[in-house]
């Protein structure tokens, strides 16, 4: 059974062991594959990991239904082009959604450095209109605006970090920015960084050297409406 299943496969002109990922894959090589005998549920992985877009008329569904092709197969392949239609348009994230991001590294005045790359993760998924856009524990980015540790006299140390861009579904890093409105001096197109803890987080300052833990959460906010592809099987149950 397993040499005829192989033989087939053969026969349809699919290779056994190619290299994952989006392949070429046709209603005419779907026929083949169905009069090689291939099962049905092996041709629905097939199609599945082809990411297809098969464009069904009505020609095509009858002619799928003769040489054999079972119910799930033709759902599977009509939705192949539903979620490439979807992809293809992509989803708005509206300026001003929130994200909330958790600092991955404490950061202190006493060590940090000017320039200094500054890592959070996404501490909850960002939904919109059911697809998510964001998921829980994407990278974030920031880096230090400027750093001063404790002198004498009792002068307190300063440290002003931003949290610039946050990673999408789709592998955008999308901007960012501290309050839910872009005017003035808040817009990060016009102040060009996001400074953290002399503006909304100011009451993080704490001792002598400004200290901020590992864990701390931020809430930050979408700079500008930002249209990104959507992820095939995104959507939320």
């Amino acid at each position: 059974m397993k040499k005829t299943f192989v033989t087939g496969l053969f026969a349809a002109g699919i290779l056994v062991g190619q290299p994952t990922g989006r392949q070429e894959l046709s209603v005419g090589d779907i026929e083949k594959m169905l009069a090689a005998q291939v099962p049905s549920d092996v041709i629905v992985l097939k199609v599945k990991q082809a990411h297809a877009v098969f464009n069904l008329i009505t020609a095509d569904i009858l002619a799928l239904k003769k040489a054999g092709a079972s119910a799930d197969l033709m759902k599977v392949m009509i939705s192949a082009e539903t979620e490439s239609a979807d992809e293809a348009e992509g989803i708005t994230i509206p300026d001003g959604t929130e994200v909330k991001l958790l600092l991955k590294n404490p950061v202190s005045s006493a060590t940090a450095q000017s320039e200094q790359r500054i890592e959070f993760t996404a501490s909850e998924p960002v939904v919109v209109h059911g697809v998510t856009v964001i998921e829980k524990g994407a990278p974030a980015v920031g880096h230090v605006t400027e750093a001063q540790p404790a002198k004498g006299f009792g002068r307190k140390g300063r440290l002003n970090f931003s949290i610039d861009t946050v990673q999408s579904t789709s592998g955008e890093n999308i901007r960012l920015r501290s309050s839910k409105t872009a005017t003035g001096s808040d817009s990060y197109g016009k102040a060009g960084v996001v400074t953290i803890l002399t503006g909304p987080f100011g009451a993080l300052v704490k001792g002598k050297d400004i200290e901020v833990p590992a864990g701390t959460e931020f809430t930050i906010y979408i700079d500008g409406e930002r249209k990104v592809p959507q992820r095939s099987g995104g959507k939320q149950p």
